[in-house]
């Protein structure tokens, strides 16, 4: 399915695959048959599958017939790559940032999908002050984008092959953001912040258009325990949040148990959180928090689905 849809090189789709395997000690069969599709896939016809566990929890969120009907066409499509700049320009597709990425990038532009971008855009007035903590930032889109809106961000991650990728971004756009590793549930702070950026691990069934794979995988259990470290991350987080301070949760995932639930969860428990409206047309609004709608960006190639929620400390 990736070597149809995805735009990873297709060398390394089959090295991924292969490594995979390789538990399985399976490497050597699973290079020798997809080596042999690549030799035939112009030949190659398929169907226009979607499985039933993806479809079910996409119809639960968009209720619009407009926009399930228009991600169920473009599902089957090579996702549109966009490129950002740290600097308004004139001739961006979108909002003075956004543009389409074609065979390189742009001098002082980075790789962030466009609903990414207007989560930042759209949330970055609720910050109190211009300092942040972005708990796992790394590789570090959203970090370089608040930088350039003029924040200063101290990020934070537990993984090292991530925290590289993002001095790879930070050296290429010659920028400098304080990054450190650490493993944000078993550290002690003593620090609290007024505005906090949580960009939660999830199962990414929001990015299924670069990941067809995840359509696949929409196990119940395996989503239970990515809501239970979300909260875990969301209660420490709310510890060192200051009284009227602004935390914002993001997830690129659909799925009500990370989403909407995690924030109910969250909620109940807490009775001194209040959440706010976020101002966006390109954001739909379901209890909450707000989900990007990828319908809003057809004209400029569609977009990932991401979760927001605006949560204040009161």
């Amino acid at each position: 399915m990736l070597i149809f849809f995805s735009n990873k090189p297709y060398y390394a789709i089959v090295n991924d695959a292969v490594e995979a395997s390789k538990e399985f000690k399976k490497g050597a069969l699973v290079n020798a048959v997809l080596r042999k599709v690549l030799q035939d896939k112009d030949n190659i016809k398929f169907g226009k599958y979607i499985y039933p566990e993806f479809k079910k929890v996409l119809d639960k969120i968009f209720s619009s017939k407009s926009i399930r009907e228009y991600i169920y066409q473009t599902l089957f499509e090579k996702p549109i790559n966009y490129q950002v700049s740290l600097v308004d320009k004139e001739d961006a597709i979108y909002e003075k940032r956004v543009f389409l990425l074609k065979k390189k990038l742009k001098s002082n532009c980075f790789v962030q999908d466009i609903g990414n971008f207007e989560i930042i855009r759209s949330t970055k007035s609720f910050y109190h002050d211009s300092d942040i903590l972005d708990i796992c930032a790394a590789p570090g889109g959203k970090s370089i984008l608040l930088q350039s809106y003029g924040f200063k961000v101290s990020a934070i991650d537990k993984s090292q092959i991530q925290i590289n990728k993002f001095y790879e971004n930070l050296r290429r756009l010659n920028l400098k953001i304080n990054i450190k590793k650490i493993d944000f549930l078993k550290e002690k702070f003593l620090d609290k912040y007024n505005s906090i950026l949580l960009d939660a691990p999830c199962s990414a069934l929001g990015t299924f258009k670069r990941n067809p794979d995840v359509t696949t995988k929409v196990d119940q259990a395996q989503i239970k325990k990515h809501q239970k470290t979300q909260i875990e991350i969301l209660e420490k987080s709310l510890k060192i949040l200051k009284k009227n301070g602004f935390l914002i949760y993001v997830v690129c995932s659909f799925h009500p148990f990370e989403t909407i639930d995690v924030i109910d969860k969250i909620s109940q428990k807490h009775n001194n959180i209040k959440i706010h409206s976020i101002n966006s047309e390109k954001m739909i609004k379901r209890k909450n928090g707000y989900f990007i709608n990828p319908l809003k960006f057809k004209n400029t190639g569609g977009s990932d689905v991401f979760f927001v929620s605006v949560l204040e400390k009161k």
